[in-house]
């Protein structure tokens, strides 16, 4: 999802149901070498029609390229390091509801299928 299409979905969101909040935090993920990899989840939290929902959005730099650094012994594991570009991003959107019972978000599973608000 661009940037133009995660802002259409915010204001399709804010105009049918409201925004109860709205925010971004950083996310960070780190390869078995130690490298950091640096991207920005943002969220909103709405009253929709299966209640409490929340729109959460991952952008990361690509990955471009693993590469494997493997241990002579036999017991070693290969560890894997990540090449990521510095101008492209990947995207990724997830749709949640809360769960009142146990007091958590869960995941709504969207594969293969489109939600429109």
């Amino acid at each position: 999802m661009n940037d133009d299409k995660w802002q259409d979905l915010h204001d399709n969101i804010k105009e049918k149901f409201g925004i109860l909040e709205e925010g971004s935090e950083p996310d960070t993920m780190t390869d078995d070498v130690g490298n950091e990899i640096k991207g920005t989840r943002e969220f909103i939290i709405f009253d929709g029609p299966a209640g409490k929902m929340k729109v959460e959005r991952t952008k990361r730099p690509m990955i471009l390229e693993k590469k494997s650094h493997y241990h002579k012994t036999q017991a070693g594991k290969a560890l894997t390091e990540y090449v990521v570009s510095d101008t492209e991003t990947t995207q990724k959107t997830e749709v949640f509801s809360w769960d009142e019972i146990n007091q958590d978000w869960n995941e709504i599973d969207t594969r293969g299928d489109s939600i429109s608000f």
